[in-house]
């Protein structure tokens, strides 16, 4: 049975990722970033089951994911059709001109400033020690330095696409950058927005996918979780680094790295407990109206059911099987060939525009669903936000390019 799920699978990914690429002939869509990842996931899932302390693999939750990519992979190839008849993909260069706009540098530099400030306050008067979640919470997660926090993303965004030889100072604001994250303690706070530069660099041609540029790419982002728990260990509860204390981290990165497929295992093995409402997959968008109304209530999409797959407790179910338990099957379809829809329209007006605002929201949404073998990132705030904040800055561009534009009398 779980032989015959996995070749299913596999061979379903084999063809649908091939249609893919003849599609649209890149790796850069919607579907490769969802795919790629839980397949590499998944097989070191299987590769743990039952051993080392982790909990047998339960090969049916495969199912979901195996549904869940065929629907998904539907619009791709509508669109693209749709696309090609009515020759809406014109080749267009992007647009950027090869020059670093002013004002990114300028708003880098004032949130490093801003937050420099902050941490020196926080860690003057919070009875946490940095690099504790509490810490973290005090820090930025919330308020006015909520919202900062999600502008230094879209900053670290930018600052990665325009990075080269001749601007290697922009390395300064991107590690300036990247500890504001590191200290919040997030870690997809600190990996996506990197995904979404480099896959920035990748559509515009900037940078090729090569063998010896997924190998750094996956040495950083084992390097990022690696360092935050340092920072946790070593300051925070004030332990030595020794042999024992990496090993624990290694598990812990393992636990990390699986806690969605196996965590989806389990709920699935256990009948699925934390079954909820669809209300919960529109999180942001209630959380909003309600604001709007006067309602002050605040919607969690966190689920608060908690499985333990051997090592520690997870409660993410990667996208699709998050997706699962807070809908029906008619809900669950209809949400996959939408959610796919959206960001292949993002593409087609992508490539269409040859903006580089354009191509960082399509990106971001790229980069969410790389992320998907984990949890189903597109409930929280950041997926409203965020765009919303690139448009913003385009809009200023725009503002300043065309205040410097003569006029022809």
């Amino acid at each position: 049975m779980g032989f015959l799920l996995v070749f299913t699978l596999l061979i379903e990914a084999g063809v649908l990722l091939y249609l893919e690429w003849k599609a649209w002939e890149t790796l850069v869509t919607p579907l490769y970033c969802l795919a790629i990842p839980y397949l590499a996931v998944l097989f070191i899932s299987i590769i743990l089951s039952g051993r080392s302390g982790f909990v047998e693999f339960h090969y049916p939750s495969i199912l979901i994911w195996i549904v869940g990519l065929l629907l998904f992979a539907v619009p791709s190839f509508a669109v693209s059709e749709v696309a090609i008849k009515c020759n809406v993909i014109p080749d267009v260069t992007n647009g950027d001109n090869g020059r670093v706009p002013g004002y990114i540098v300028a708003l880098g530099i004032v949130t490093v400033l801003l937050f420099a400030f902050r941490l020196f306050t926080v860690a003057e008067s919070s009875k946490y020690a940095i690099g504790s979640d509490d810490f973290a919470m005090e820090f930025s997660s919330y308020g006015f330095w909520g919202h900062l926090r999600h502008m230094s993303f879209i900053i670290i965004m930018f600052t990665i696409y325009y990075l080269d030889k001749c601007r290697r100072w922009l390395w300064v604001l991107i590690v300036g950058l990247l500890a504001v994250n590191v200290v919040n303690m997030v870690k997809g706070s600190i990996i996506i927005p990197c995904v979404v530069g480099v896959m920035m660099r990748i559509v515009s041609g900037k940078t090729k996918i090569t063998g010896r540029f997924l190998l750094v790419l996956s040495i950083c982002a084992v390097g990022v979780f690696f360092i935050t728990f340092l920072l946790a260990i070593v300051v925070a509860n004030r332990m030595n680094v020794n042999g024992g204390v990496l090993q624990w981290i290694f598990q812990r990165f393992v636990h990390y790295l699986t806690s969605g497929t196996l965590g989806l295992s389990v709920d699935m093995q256990l009948g699925f407990p934390d079954r909820g409402p669809f209300q919960v997959i529109w999180t942001p968008f209630i959380n909003i109206v309600n604001q709007l109304c006067g309602n002050g209530e605040i919607l969690s999409p966190v689920n608060p059911t908690f499985h333990f797959t051997g090592i520690s407790l997870t409660n993410v179910r990667t996208f699709f099987g998050t997706l699962f338990i807070y809908t029906d099957y008619i809900q669950f379809c209809l949400y996959s060939l939408g959610i796919s829809a959206f960001c292949y329209s993002l593409k087609v007006l992508s490539q269409r525009t040859g903006s580089i605002y354009t191509d960082a929201v399509y990106c971001y949404f790229c980069g969410l669903l790389a992320m998907g073998w984990f949890e189903f990132y597109l409930f929280h705030i950041d997926v409203i936000e965020i765009p919303v904040m690139v448009i913003l800055l385009h809009f200023i561009d725009w503002a300043l390019s065309f205040k410097h534009t003569p006029i022809n009398a």
